[in-house]
Protein backbone atom coordinates (compact mmCIF):
# COMPACT_ATOMS: atom_id res chain seq x y z
CA UNK A 1 0.00 0.00 0.00
CA UNK A 2 1.22 3.44 -0.89
CA UNK A 3 0.07 6.59 0.79
CA UNK A 4 0.54 10.48 0.09
CA UNK A 5 1.46 12.57 2.73
CA UNK A 6 1.26 16.16 1.89
CA UNK A 7 5.27 17.51 2.72
CA UNK A 8 6.59 14.16 2.90
CA UNK A 9 5.13 13.03 -0.33
CA UNK A 10 4.44 9.07 -1.28
CA UNK A 11 4.94 6.62 1.69
CA UNK A 12 5.68 2.89 0.79
CA UNK A 13 3.86 1.33 3.58
CA UNK A 14 4.46 -1.93 4.89
CA UNK A 15 2.52 -4.86 3.76
CA UNK A 16 3.85 -7.88 5.80
CA UNK A 17 4.38 -6.32 9.46
CA UNK A 18 2.61 -8.94 11.92
CA UNK A 19 3.34 -11.70 9.34
CA UNK A 20 6.65 -11.46 8.71
CA UNK A 21 8.33 -9.96 11.16
CA UNK A 22 6.20 -7.32 14.45
CA UNK A 23 4.73 -4.54 13.38
CA UNK A 24 4.88 -2.60 16.23
CA UNK A 25 8.21 -0.78 17.19
CA UNK A 26 8.92 -2.49 20.68
CA UNK A 27 8.50 -5.97 19.33
CA UNK A 28 11.29 -5.03 16.54
CA UNK A 29 13.34 -3.44 19.04
CA UNK A 30 13.28 -6.51 21.56
CA UNK A 31 14.81 -8.66 18.46
CA UNK A 32 17.12 -6.27 17.36
CA UNK A 33 18.40 -5.65 20.44
CA UNK A 34 18.87 -9.44 21.66
CA UNK A 35 22.24 -11.24 21.65
CA UNK A 36 22.71 -12.77 18.37
CA UNK A 37 22.70 -16.68 18.91
CA UNK A 38 25.93 -18.96 19.19
CA UNK A 39 27.55 -19.38 15.83
CA UNK A 40 26.15 -16.13 14.13
CA UNK A 41 28.98 -13.45 14.81
CA UNK A 42 30.03 -9.64 13.35
CA UNK A 43 33.68 -10.37 13.89
CA UNK A 44 35.73 -7.03 12.84
CA UNK A 45 37.37 -8.46 10.14
CA UNK A 46 36.40 -5.62 7.47
CA UNK A 47 34.84 -2.91 5.95
CA UNK A 48 31.78 -4.57 4.72
CA UNK A 49 30.71 -2.86 0.92
CA UNK A 50 27.99 -5.57 0.41
CA UNK A 51 25.84 -8.06 2.37
CA UNK A 52 23.79 -11.20 1.34
CA UNK A 53 20.75 -11.29 3.98
CA UNK A 54 17.65 -13.84 3.62
CA UNK A 55 14.19 -12.53 3.14
CA UNK A 56 12.14 -15.35 5.28
CA UNK A 57 10.00 -14.80 7.94
CA UNK A 58 11.87 -13.31 10.98
CA UNK A 59 10.83 -16.40 13.39
CA UNK A 60 12.77 -18.46 10.70
CA UNK A 61 15.85 -16.53 8.99
CA UNK A 62 15.23 -13.13 11.35
CA UNK A 63 18.76 -14.14 13.35
CA UNK A 64 20.57 -14.70 9.99
CA UNK A 65 19.49 -11.29 8.92
CA UNK A 66 19.97 -9.79 12.40
CA UNK A 67 24.08 -11.02 12.04
CA UNK A 68 24.22 -9.88 8.60
CA UNK A 69 23.50 -6.20 9.20
CA UNK A 70 25.15 -6.58 12.95
CA UNK A 71 28.69 -7.49 10.95
CA UNK A 72 28.06 -4.45 8.39
CA UNK A 73 27.45 -2.11 11.68
CA UNK A 74 30.14 -3.52 13.17
CA UNK A 75 32.85 -2.79 10.51
CA UNK A 76 30.66 0.38 10.32
CA UNK A 77 31.63 2.04 13.40
CA UNK A 78 35.30 0.46 13.13
CA UNK A 79 36.15 2.02 9.86
CA UNK A 80 39.33 4.14 11.60
CA UNK A 81 37.17 7.18 10.81
CA UNK A 82 35.56 6.60 7.82
CA UNK A 83 31.53 7.60 7.94
CA UNK A 84 28.78 5.41 7.84
CA UNK A 85 26.95 4.76 4.81
CA UNK A 86 24.95 7.30 3.70
CA UNK A 87 23.14 5.14 1.23
CA UNK A 88 22.19 2.05 1.33
CA UNK A 89 21.30 -0.08 -2.24
CA UNK A 90 18.44 -2.75 -0.91
CA UNK A 91 17.94 -5.47 -3.51
CA UNK A 92 15.67 -8.50 -4.02
CA UNK A 93 13.82 -11.04 -6.20
CA UNK A 94 10.15 -10.58 -7.24
CA UNK A 95 8.44 -13.50 -6.19
CA UNK A 96 5.66 -13.19 -8.56
CA UNK A 97 6.61 -14.66 -11.74
CA UNK A 98 4.65 -11.91 -14.12
CA UNK A 99 6.73 -9.85 -13.33
CA UNK A 100 9.96 -8.61 -15.42
CA UNK A 101 12.02 -6.30 -15.96
CA UNK A 102 14.21 -4.13 -13.05
CA UNK A 103 11.83 -1.81 -10.45
CA UNK A 104 12.82 1.37 -9.02
CA UNK A 105 10.72 3.00 -7.14
CA UNK A 106 8.67 6.18 -7.21
CA UNK A 107 8.34 6.88 -3.63
CA UNK A 108 9.69 9.14 -1.21
CA UNK A 109 9.97 6.79 1.37
CA UNK A 110 9.56 3.78 2.98
CA UNK A 111 7.89 2.85 6.31
CA UNK A 112 9.26 0.84 9.04
CA UNK A 113 7.95 0.30 12.58
CA UNK A 114 11.14 2.50 13.69
CA UNK A 115 9.86 5.34 11.36
CA UNK A 116 10.16 6.14 7.53
CA UNK A 117 13.44 5.42 5.60
CA UNK A 118 13.76 8.01 2.49
CA UNK A 119 14.78 6.90 -0.89
CA UNK A 120 17.52 8.15 -2.44
CA UNK A 121 15.72 9.42 -5.66
CA UNK A 122 18.84 10.81 -7.33
CA UNK A 123 20.37 7.86 -7.36
CA UNK A 124 17.35 6.10 -8.74
CA UNK A 125 17.38 8.45 -11.76
CA UNK A 126 20.90 7.65 -12.52
CA UNK A 127 20.21 4.13 -12.32
CA UNK A 128 17.08 4.89 -14.93
CA UNK A 129 18.92 6.34 -17.38
CA UNK A 130 21.62 3.73 -17.20
CA UNK A 131 19.18 1.13 -19.44
CA UNK A 132 16.32 1.13 -20.89
CA UNK A 133 15.42 -2.41 -18.88
CA UNK A 134 14.65 -0.23 -15.86
CA UNK A 135 11.51 1.13 -15.00
CA UNK A 136 10.41 3.34 -12.44
CA UNK A 137 7.10 1.81 -11.05
CA UNK A 138 5.98 1.34 -7.25
CA UNK A 139 3.67 -1.37 -8.20
CA UNK A 140 5.73 -4.15 -8.21
CA UNK A 141 7.42 -2.80 -4.76
CA UNK A 142 3.91 -2.35 -3.59
CA UNK A 143 3.37 -6.47 -2.68
CA UNK A 144 6.75 -7.83 -2.37
CA UNK A 145 7.83 -8.80 0.88
CA UNK A 146 11.75 -9.35 -0.25
CA UNK A 147 12.89 -6.06 0.45
CA UNK A 148 10.20 -5.26 3.46
CA UNK A 149 11.29 -7.18 5.67
CA UNK A 150 15.31 -6.30 5.64
CA UNK A 151 13.96 -2.64 5.68
CA UNK A 152 14.19 -2.20 10.02
CA UNK A 153 17.40 -3.79 10.38
CA UNK A 154 18.61 -0.67 7.84
CA UNK A 155 16.40 1.76 10.24
CA UNK A 156 18.11 0.08 13.45
CA UNK A 157 21.65 -0.10 12.14
CA UNK A 158 21.87 2.82 9.89
CA UNK A 159 19.57 5.34 11.11
CA UNK A 160 20.62 8.44 9.25
CA UNK A 161 20.77 6.38 5.85
CA UNK A 162 18.97 6.74 2.42
CA UNK A 163 18.03 3.72 0.28
CA UNK A 164 17.95 2.48 -3.27
CA UNK A 165 15.57 -0.01 -3.67
CA UNK A 166 16.01 -1.83 -6.44
CA UNK A 167 13.47 -5.41 -7.51
CA UNK A 168 14.32 -8.05 -10.22
CA UNK A 169 11.61 -9.87 -11.92
CA UNK A 170 12.72 -13.05 -13.74
CA UNK A 171 16.22 -13.13 -13.70
CA UNK A 172 17.01 -12.93 -17.10
CA UNK A 173 21.14 -12.99 -18.90
CA UNK A 174 19.78 -9.45 -20.29
CA UNK A 175 18.53 -8.47 -16.45
CA UNK A 176 21.66 -9.22 -15.05
CA UNK A 177 23.94 -7.41 -17.38
CA UNK A 178 21.71 -4.20 -17.13
CA UNK A 179 22.00 -4.40 -13.31
CA UNK A 180 25.74 -5.01 -12.95
CA UNK A 181 26.96 -2.60 -15.45
CA UNK A 182 24.44 -0.14 -13.40
CA UNK A 183 25.91 -0.98 -10.40
CA UNK A 184 29.38 -0.31 -11.79
CA UNK A 185 28.56 2.55 -13.78
CA UNK A 186 26.74 4.60 -10.53
CA UNK A 187 28.61 3.46 -7.53
CA UNK A 188 32.07 2.84 -7.85
CA UNK A 189 32.95 6.15 -7.37
CA UNK A 190 30.71 6.09 -4.70
CA UNK A 191 31.55 2.82 -3.06
CA UNK A 192 33.21 4.07 0.30
CA UNK A 193 29.67 6.09 0.99
CA UNK A 194 27.76 2.99 0.41
CA UNK A 195 26.59 -0.77 1.69
CA UNK A 196 24.93 -3.02 -1.47
CA UNK A 197 22.46 -5.28 0.25
CA UNK A 198 21.23 -7.97 -1.47
CA UNK A 199 17.87 -10.31 -0.43
CA UNK A 200 18.77 -13.75 -0.95
CA UNK A 201 17.80 -17.11 0.31
CA UNK A 202 20.33 -20.02 -0.51
CA UNK A 203 18.32 -22.40 -1.86
CA UNK A 204 15.31 -24.69 -2.15
CA UNK A 205 14.18 -27.96 -2.75
CA UNK A 206 12.08 -30.94 -2.06
CA UNK A 207 14.97 -32.85 -1.09
CA UNK A 208 16.89 -31.70 2.17
CA UNK A 209 19.97 -33.55 0.96
CA UNK A 210 19.95 -31.94 -2.48
CA UNK A 211 19.11 -28.08 -0.64
CA UNK A 212 21.89 -27.96 1.42
CA UNK A 213 24.35 -29.47 -1.22
CA UNK A 214 23.11 -27.05 -3.76
CA UNK A 215 23.50 -23.87 -0.58
CA UNK A 216 27.19 -25.52 -0.16
CA UNK A 217 27.70 -25.17 -3.34
CA UNK A 218 26.06 -21.58 -3.89
CA UNK A 219 28.54 -20.59 -1.16
CA UNK A 220 31.88 -21.69 -3.35
CA UNK A 221 31.01 -19.82 -6.02
CA UNK A 222 30.30 -16.70 -3.90
CA UNK A 223 34.05 -17.38 -2.47
CA UNK A 224 35.36 -17.51 -5.67
CA UNK A 225 33.43 -14.71 -6.91
CA UNK A 226 32.26 -16.56 -10.02
CA UNK A 227 29.43 -14.72 -12.02
CA UNK A 228 29.64 -16.85 -15.35
CA UNK A 229 29.12 -20.11 -12.96
CA UNK A 230 26.18 -18.66 -11.25
CA UNK A 231 24.67 -17.63 -13.88
CA UNK A 232 25.11 -21.00 -15.95
CA UNK A 233 23.87 -22.91 -12.74
CA UNK A 234 20.59 -20.87 -12.50
CA UNK A 235 20.50 -21.06 -15.87
CA UNK A 236 20.22 -25.18 -15.85
CA UNK A 237 18.56 -24.58 -12.21
CA UNK A 238 21.13 -25.79 -10.73
CA UNK A 239 21.01 -23.40 -8.25
CA UNK A 240 17.69 -22.09 -6.64
CA UNK A 241 18.45 -19.23 -4.45
CA UNK A 242 16.27 -16.86 -4.24
CA UNK A 243 17.50 -13.49 -5.12
CA UNK A 244 20.18 -15.42 -7.17
CA UNK A 245 20.37 -12.75 -10.48
CA UNK A 246 21.01 -10.06 -8.00
CA UNK A 247 24.01 -11.59 -6.68
CA UNK A 248 25.30 -13.02 -10.13
CA UNK A 249 25.20 -8.83 -11.11
CA UNK A 250 27.01 -7.76 -7.94
CA UNK A 251 29.59 -10.15 -8.74
CA UNK A 252 29.71 -9.33 -12.69
CA UNK A 253 29.61 -5.70 -11.66
CA UNK A 254 33.13 -6.56 -10.41
CA UNK A 255 32.69 -4.66 -7.30
CA UNK A 256 33.94 -6.90 -4.90
CA UNK A 257 36.60 -8.19 -6.73
CA UNK A 258 39.27 -7.52 -4.47
CA UNK A 259 37.35 -7.79 -1.45
CA UNK A 260 36.82 -10.74 0.88
CA UNK A 261 34.65 -13.20 1.34
CA UNK A 262 33.14 -14.16 4.84
CA UNK A 263 30.50 -16.04 5.50
CA UNK A 264 28.53 -15.02 8.76
CA UNK A 265 26.40 -17.52 9.78
CA UNK A 266 27.63 -21.66 10.37
CA UNK A 267 25.99 -23.80 10.51
CA UNK A 268 23.45 -23.03 7.33
CA UNK A 269 19.87 -22.40 8.88
CA UNK A 270 17.20 -24.77 7.90
CA UNK A 271 13.41 -23.97 7.18
CA UNK A 272 10.38 -25.71 5.32
CA UNK A 273 7.91 -23.97 3.28
CA UNK A 274 4.00 -25.02 3.58
CA UNK A 275 4.33 -27.81 0.98
CA UNK A 276 7.22 -29.40 2.42
CA UNK A 277 10.36 -27.72 0.64
CA UNK A 278 13.50 -27.43 2.73
CA UNK A 279 15.35 -23.51 2.40
CA UNK A 280 18.83 -22.84 3.29
CA UNK A 281 19.42 -19.80 4.52
CA UNK A 282 22.85 -17.55 5.40
CA UNK A 283 24.54 -14.38 5.95
CA UNK A 284 27.64 -13.47 3.24
CA UNK A 285 29.13 -10.21 3.15
CA UNK A 286 31.94 -8.83 0.76
CA UNK A 287 34.75 -6.53 3.20
CA UNK A 288 37.93 -4.46 2.48
CA UNK A 289 41.20 -6.45 3.20
CA UNK A 290 43.42 -4.48 5.78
Amino acid sequence: MEEFFPGKGRIRSPVVGGIFYPEDKAGVLSMLSAPLPAGQNAEKNGRATALIAPHGAWEISGSVAKAAFSAAAVTAADRGGAKSPSRIVLMGPIHDLREDGLFLSDSHAFRTPLGDIPVDREISEKLFSCSTLFEINDIPHLREHSLEVLLPFVKYGFPGAKIVPVLMGNPRPALISALARALRVIFEPILDDTLLVISSNLSIDTDETRSLGQAEECIRRLFEKDADALIAGLAEKRFKLCGGGLVASLLKSGLVDSMQARLITRPLLKGQTEDGAVIYFGALSYERVR
